[in-house]
């Protein structure tokens, strides 16, 4: 059984109780109001948040926000109920690394597991607070020097579900992450996408322009070959297969790295200088100028 304590969240006791059979957690702390859930987590630790879309007084996201600048956790949505309101592109971006649908309710405890270094590589970092699109503007579509994304570790999905959030759909813009494991993340996420934003999802594992590829696993992602300037961001815990990937990616390739304050610049020699989240998104737009 996890060694990091479980606590849930959620509207009430009956929920409470199928959330602690489903986990095999008999004796699992459960709070129905955000401020007691959140002065629990404040000294908790790292733990295993386990949450319904919606508690007493507050939603998911609201409660993902909040968590995050209190005590990351690793958060599981079990989206029992509003799951058709959810945005599911939202919800990754404030933080949750899991999102289980209303019958896949079995699968949790094969996520309460995670590798112990998962959890103390958790990164929150600060722009969840604010997901407005960048106001930069990019280049004419003639003009501009098209872009290759690619989204790297643990909590990839969050890095990829800002961008996605607060950079405009572009022509000139394609962008790759492994998606979700089980199947109802997979496809509400392609919903949330086609409702809130601009950008086209796939799966096939090839580049397209104003499109996220959505990769069954890292050996589809890793498949991918971009032949327009390629950037990397990499967030969370690292695989292997990943750290190498990026060893012997070529050296015009940018890799910037996640981390608690924002992003930094990764270079063969060095870490460079901590870049504001918001900053990032116009990094990558302002790459589009041929230089």
């Amino acid at each position: 059984m996890p060694h990091h304590q479980i606590i849930i969240a959620c509207r009430d006791n009956a929920e409470a109780e199928t959330l602690r059979s489903a986990a095999g957690q008999p004796s699992a702390s459960a709070y129905h109001k955000t401020s007691a859930l959140l002065d629990h987590l404040a000294v908790a630790g790292g733990s295993f948040l386990v949450m319904t879309p919606l508690i007493m007084d507050e939603t998911a996201n609201g409660i993902l926000t909040k968590v995050a600048i209190i005590q990351p956790s690793y958060s599981i949505l079990y989206a029992c109920h509003a799951d058709r309101a959810l945005n599911v592109l939202r919800l990754f971006g404030c933080g949750c690394s899991v999102i289980l649908g209303p019958s896949e309710l079995a699968e949790l405890p094969s996520y309460l597991e995670p590798d112990e270094r998962y959890l103390d590589a958790l990164v929150m970092p600060p722009f969840f607070i604010d997901d407005d699109e960048s106001s930069l503007k990019e280049p004419p579509s003639s003009q501009a020097r098209p872009l290759h994304v690619t989204f790297l570790g643990a909590q990839a999905m969050m890095s990829c579900a800002n961008a996605l959030l607060n950079i405009h759909a572009s022509g000139a813009i394609s962008m790759a992450c492994v998606a979700p494991c089980n199947a109802w993340a997979r496809e509400h996420l392609m919903q949330s996408l086609e409702e809130y934003t601009l950008w086209k999802a796939q799966v096939k594992p090839s580049i397209s322009a104003s499109c996220v590829t959505l990769c069954s696993d890292f050996n589809a992602l890793a498949s991918l070959e971009p032949t327009a300037q390629h950037f990397v961001i990499c967030h969370g815990l690292m695989s292997d297969a990943e750290r190498d990937y990026i060893e012997r990616l070529p050296e015009d390739v940018r890799v910037f790295v996640a981390a608690r304050e924002g992003y930094s610049e990764r270079t063969r020699a060095e870490i460079g200088a901590m870049i504001d989240p918001e900053r990032l998104w116009d990094i990558l737009i302002s790459s589009l100028y041929a230089q």
